[in-house]
């Protein structure tokens, strides 16, 4: 018997490892087309499979409760429900101000959607580790007094839009591999986690050489609703001013900080789909499964007449998507410092089998000396 479970845990990290030179692989790819055609990859791969990886991921997470009330108490299940009530006034309002400025032209502050973003963020967090309910009380105060106090620093959205966009596909999937290869402690976990790391590094390493992209108008006019975050991160990564279009189009770090965002984001959709097998997320009702294949057919249509259009219209899946994954991301960081933890903590040599039945005698004598 032993040895058949020796086997089948055998197996199961054969098909992990697979698992993980599978990734490598697509880290490969994406990086290699990424380098050579930076935003035709990624305008390609947000509209092909961005939407199809927004609806499955929503229709895994409401199946496992969003990784809120795991012991399914009626409180639980209220708290998830008053914060996924907070997820859905958070999107409407960025909603709105995504439609005001793209499609009427209007200026919207982005002051209040921000704010709702930040107490969605923090109240994930607050619902994840359950401390006592004037610690939450006090979290949530704090919170309210940041968003007032700095509504008007840079910062304030450039932190809330580096973790709805560039965080959340190359941060966040760094961390779900790195604590993948920490639980299984595999070898193959640990190189595909190396290899995430020296891909995304591979595009300023190596930023001086190499192919330049020439960007004709039609591609320009496509992306333009993406600029902002290539002249942030252009500002942050200090590779120059991020104030000018050319920069983004024309310029050598504009070239870098295009790969990168390329890569990210479509390996981020590749490394979904590719653990189909592992996470099941394709373990759904028939009629799920053709709502959401229409909706994905649907997005494509309407991203074929018109992608401005399309970004629109999806740009509120994206974000819920980014949100309802936030409890998961908690876990995920808190998963990675217990595992860190045991990792470098000694493990206490295990006692001989006599002595623990002598302890084991002793403890029980004792107990019973006590009942006496």
């Amino acid at each position: 018997m032993a040895e058949l479970v020796d086997l089948g845990q055998a197996r199961r990290m054969t098909v992990q490892d697979r698992l993980n030179y599978l990734n490598i692989g697509l880290m490969a790819a994406s990086c290699a087309v990424a380098w050579f055609l930076p935003f035709e990859l990624f305008l390609l791969a947000y509209a092909v499979l961005g939407p199809l990886h927004y609806l499955t991921e929503i229709s895994w997470l409401h199946d496992r409760r969003y990784f809120l009330d795991s012991d399914q108490s009626v409180r639980a299940r209220q708290l998830t429900l008053g914060w996924l009530a907070l997820v859905g006034i958070a999107l409407a309002v960025m909603l709105y101000g995504v439609v005001a400025e793209k499609l009427l032209h209007r200026a919207a502050s982005p002051q209040w959607e921000i704010g709702l973003f930040y107490l969605v963020f923090v109240s994930a967090a607050l619902l994840i580790f359950t401390p006592r309910p004037w610690i939450a009380a006090g979290v949530i105060v704090l919170t309210g007094i940041g968003v007032l106090l700095f509504g008007h620093s840079p910062w304030y959205g450039l932190i809330a839009f580096f973790i709805i966009t560039i965080v959340h596909v190359l941060v966040f999937t760094g961390a779900f591999l790195l604590l993948g290869a920490l639980k299984t402690r595999s070898r193959s976990g640990g190189i595909a986690f190396a290899a995430f790391l020296l891909f995304a590094a591979s595009f300023f390493l190596f930023s001086s050489g190499g192919f330049d992209p020439t960007i004709g108008e039609p591609v320009r006019q496509v992306y333009a609703p993406f600029e902002t975050l290539n002249m942030q991160l252009i500002q942050v990564l200090g590779l120059g001013p991020g104030t000018a279009l050319w920069e983004i189009y024309e310029s050598p770090a504009g070239v870098v900080v295009m790969r990168l965002i390329a890569f990210a984001y479509t390996y981020h959709y590749l490394n979904w789909f590719s653990k189909t097998s592992v996470i099941r997320w394709h373990r759904i009702s028939t009629l799920r499964a053709g709502i959401i294949l229409a909706l994905w057919l649907g997005a494509l249509a309407l991203y074929w007449h018109s992608y401005i259009t399309g970004f629109v219209v999806l740009y509120s899946l994206s974000v819920l998507h980014v949100m309802l994954e936030l409890p998961l991301n908690h876990q995920s960081f808190a998963g990675i410092g217990r595992e860190l933890v045991s990792l470098f903590r000694p493990t206490p040599p295990a006692a001989p089998k006599g002595t623990r039945k002598r302890q084991g005698k002793t403890r029980a004598s004792t107990r019973a000396g006590q009942r006496v």
